[in-house]
């Protein structure tokens, strides 16, 4: 919960850079150039401004209140989507429509196939790529042990925290696999990395790719800016004791 809320506080910047850099890298939407301009950036910014503003308000006066308060969002958050899922399942095998206006999850009659993606298909995509995301993270870990060790040490965790940074850049879920290794100080910094990063080289770049080209780039820079940014704000949240503590805790149980 707190590497999410440290990655939730830096959001704006990586929003905030990925709209400079598509302000200024011609964007067209059917051929037609789009305008971006500062003041709609940050018109559109105003509502993620605020929420970010009062989570770092909170972890700097009531940590352990947001913390608890976060994660009982979490598990509403959680109860909410499967519910969602479940009556989107229900109306497709059932012809039931439990919540009305909900969209279907798979193809309806009227799409245009490369042109609508329902639920179904993003989910498929993504599995694609997550196929490849936990043979990707087997390698690294094994050919590139010496430098995801030098970054570790530089951030104070351990290489499996290292390596999970990575994998976030393609898919997230594999580093969640890789947390029970982990250090506390890596785990915290790598959920914060994840809040912005993840996906970025991954489900993000396929889904960018076939909607609009030219958002590719600035999709990128704002995410990894966003991510790198919130593991400034992680390491100044979590003690470098942690990670040391739970690094020897380990070996000693091994």
């Amino acid at each position: 919960a707190l590497g999410v809320l440290a990655g939730i506080v830096t959001i704006p910047i990586g929003c905030i850079a990925g709209g400079l850099i598509a302000m200024y890298s011609g964007v067209q939407i059917n051929g037609q150039p789009v305008e971006f301009t500062f003041a709609l950036i940050l018109m559109n910014m105003i509502p993620v401004l605020i929420v970010a503003v009062l989570v770092a308000l909170g972890l700097k006066f009531i940590p352990e209140k947001m913390i608890n308060g976060f994660q009982i969002f979490a598990k509403f958050l959680v109860a909410l989507i499967t519910i969602g899922l479940a009556a989107a399942v229900v109306k497709f095998l059932l012809g039931w429509e439990l919540i009305p206006g909900l969209d279907p999850i798979f193809m309806a009659p009227g799409d245009k196939p490369g042109e609508v993606m329902r639920a179904i298909e993003v989910i498929g995509s993504i599995s694609c790529v997550l196929l490849g995301a936990y043979p990707m993270v087997l390698l690294l870990t094994r050919w590139f042990e010496k430098p995801l060790m030098n970054v570790g040490k530089l951030l104070n965790v351990n290489n499996i925290a290292a390596a999970g940074m990575v994998a976030t850049l393609a898919n997230n879920i594999p580093m969640f696999g890789m947390m029970k290794q982990m250090d506390t100080r890596g785990k915290v910094i790598n959920c914060a990395f994840a809040v912005s990063a993840a996906f970025a080289l991954g489900d993000h770049l396929g889904f960018a790719a076939a909607n609009m080209n030219a958002m590719i780039f600035p999709m990128i820079v704002g995410k990894l800016i966003g991510g790198v940014t919130a593991i400034g704000v992680a390491m100044m949240l979590v003690p470098k004791d942690d990670a040391a503590q739970v690094k020897t805790e380990a070996e000693a149980q091994s």
